[in-house]
């Protein structure tokens, strides 16, 4: 993927102070809701639902949901992978937002390779963890979080399930390839 690039003109746009003058603000009345508006179903997804959804979906093979403190989490088994789903936000049985994510331990794990993921993709995060013993291989995990619509089924996860599974296994060749070879000194 080739990187966005702004012309000179663009960036300097970006740049400009913006100014208001009392003549520039307009005032208008507030908004208020109409008397009418009932009230919206809470946003979120149960864990139990979230985890019978995936099971559905082809090559998914969903665990059962842990704990980790106050923290629900699912490992999913999708082919090769195997990847994390973190229910957050969760209160009253439902979670307003979730993470996928998954990490990886490998010699080809080096802060250009995620600083040059995170410069040229989108909507997955990834982050660079330094190994803890020298001479060990360090870390990187990519992650993607999104929000859940209120009064919408876990078929709102599609769409973002399917950008997961598309870059996810990218990235995991990225960070597992062979490290190339150090040149003798």
């Amino acid at each position: 993927m080739k990187p966005f690039v702004l012309t000179a003109a663009a960036l300097a746009l970006l740049a400009a102070p913006v100014v208001a003058s009392a003549q520039d603000v307009v005032a208008t009345a507030p908004i208020e809701a109409p008397a009418t508006a009932t009230p919206t179903n809470a946003a979120g997804l149960s864990p139990a639902a979230v985890v019978q959804w995936l099971a559905t979906q082809p090559g998914l093979t969903p665990a059962a949901v842990e704990q980790d403190g106050d923290n629900s989490y699912v490992r999913v088994g999708d082919g090769p992978l195997t990847w994390i789903l973190f229910f957050q936000s969760c209160g009253n049985g439902v979670c307003a937002d979730l993470q996928f994510s998954v990490g990886f331990a490998t010699r080809a794990v080096t802060p250009e390779v995620v600083n040059g993921w995170n410069r040229d993709r989108r909507f997955l995060k990834a982050f660079y963890e330094a190994p803890a013993t020298p001479g060990e291989a360090a870390s990187a995990v990519v992650q993607y979080d999104l929000f859940l619509r209120p009064g919408e089924g876990p078929e709102q996860l599609g769409d973002h399930l399917a950008v997961w599974r598309g870059l996810a296994p990218e990235f995991a060749r990225l960070v597992t390839r062979p490290a190339a070879a150090t040149p003798p000194a």
